[in-house]
């Protein structure tokens, strides 16, 4: 491991030696990639908020038309929302 390290740094020494222009570019490009990986992680976690906010939508939505329609029902009873619509008890209505 210890040998390994030094050739890997005796290389890079050399590179840039030789060629410093492609050794700056490489750099670059593990800069650019780690960059990139940082920004698809921060797309995936807006992906998952969005799925989240898209089912609290629907869920506002659901609870939305369901007070519309105990409020229409309400309204056609008269203001009891313990009664159905044609005149039959609701199943939420408490008994007696």
């Amino acid at each position: 491991m210890i040998m390994m390290n030094r050739l890997k740094k005796g290389a890079v020494r050399w590179g840039w030696r030789v060629s410093p222009e492609t050794m700056a570019a490489v750099e670059q490009l593990h800069a650019y990639r780690a960059e990139v990986a940082e920004l698809r992680r921060a797309v995936a976690e807006l992906r998952r908020e969005i799925d989240e906010s898209r089912r609290d939508s629907l869920r506002v939505a659901e609870l939305t038309d369901l007070v519309v329609e105990r409020l229409a029902a309400a309204e056609r009873t008269g203001g009891r929302p313990d009664v159905a619509p044609h005149g039959e008890e609701s199943a939420t209505a408490s008994t007696p």
